[in-house]
């Protein structure tokens, strides 16, 4: 990095905001004496509302006392020698050179200044090594105030929606207020965090329930639940990147199962293509003959049919074995739904 590159630095300072904010001003005006830029900087702040209406208000810092100062790294050090109550925060790794100064990107300030606005008293920040951010969903925010921005969901149970935690620079995280379920977008499960797959099985049932209403003739069509179901399903989990086979050939045979009932052909051609390149991959004989079900009750395709045939066909059913009692009950309703009972 060269040193006029600008970048957000983050600091600390002592003393008033009050004062300080001062002293930035008149740096600011030195510096356009010479020139020079102003250093653009940022605090999130409240106003204490019982004194506003007196004789002066007083500014609370939301972010107890961090700055964030938007300069190159010589803007920086000029500006903390001048003022001598604000001071470069260093790496909590050891780095040498300019690196060695903790930064955060531009994306990651915008997070930040969007958070700061909605809180009133004070912004949630917790330090970064009091939470385990690989046991939660990796997720991005899709619309809203903050659309685009990335961290781990903090899940309330049984709700989909949640706090989304969000990594500034390598120095604490902070917490967006709550985020309500349609603009969540998983990217990846959490580590040892059973609520997903809980997801995937309740959708299983609803899933089949919409083909159902696809493809059986004297049904009328998909019902506006069904729609609602299906799409709030495919915008959760189309960026989903799973980390072990099974749950891959899960989440794509359910994508593919909600594409079709929603009849978007060229998902739908997405996504079984992405069956059939996990197919091999899958290892479990019970597994590949769930996704052979459900990518036949998809499609109708009798090659697949087949498939599923030549593995239950050995099989002893027990009812206790809920798995393979779905796939038995399902190949042979989808086979008749596809006008294939002649295969039976």
């Amino acid at each position: 990095m060269e040193s006029r590159d600008k970048q957000w630095y983050i600091l600390k300072f002592s003393g008033s905001i009050k004062r300080l904010k001062q002293e930035l001003e008149s740096l600011s005006s030195l510096r356009m004496n010479c020139g020079k830029e102003p250093l653009e900087y940022f605090f999130p702040i409240c106003v204490n509302m019982a004194q506003l209406f007196g004789k002066s208000s007083k500014h609370k810092n939301l972010l107890g006392n961090f700055m964030f100062t938007y300069g190159s790294y010589i803007d920086i050090l000029e500006a903390t020698q001048i003022i001598g109550c604000i001071h470069l925060q260093p790496h909590p790794v050891n780095i040498e050179g300019e690196g060695r100064w903790i930064t955060i990107s531009d994306s990651d300030m915008t997070v930040l200044k969007a958070i700061a606005s909605v809180y009133a008293n004070k912004l949630p920040c917790i330090p970064m090594n009091m939470v385990a951010l690989e046991d939660g969903d990796k997720v991005v925010i899709a619309g809203g105030n903050f659309n685009g921005a990335k961290g781990t969901l903090q899940c309330h149970q049984g709700r989909n929606g949640g706090n989304v935690l969000i990594a500034i620079g390598d120095l604490f995280i902070v917490s967006t207020p709550t985020i309500q379920p349609q603009y969540i977008r998983i990217l990846q499960f959490g580590r040892g965090n059973r609520h997903p797959y809980r997801q995937f099985e309740a959708h299983l049932t609803r899933a089949i329930h919409a083909l159902e209403h696809l493809f059986a003739p004297s049904a009328l069509g998909l019902t506006i639940e069904d729609v609602n179901l299906m799409s709030v399903f495919t915008d959760r989990y189309a960026a989903l990147r799973p980390a072990t086979v099974n749950t891959a050939s899960q989440h794509a045979t359910l994508m593919l199962m909600s594409y079709t009932a929603l009849q978007d052909k060229v998902s739908v051609n997405r996504w079984l293509e992405r069956c059939r390149m996990l197919l091999p991959q899958v290892k479990s004989l019970t597994q590949r003959a769930w996704q052979l079900t459900f990518m036949f009750a998809s499609t109708g395709d009798a090659t697949l049919y087949h498939e599923v045939q030549s593995i239950i066909s050995s099989w002893v059913v027990t009812p206790n074995n809920r798995k393979r009692s779905l796939i038995v009950s399902t190949i042979s309703s989808f086979s008749r739904l596809h006008s294939l009972s002649s295969l039976h």
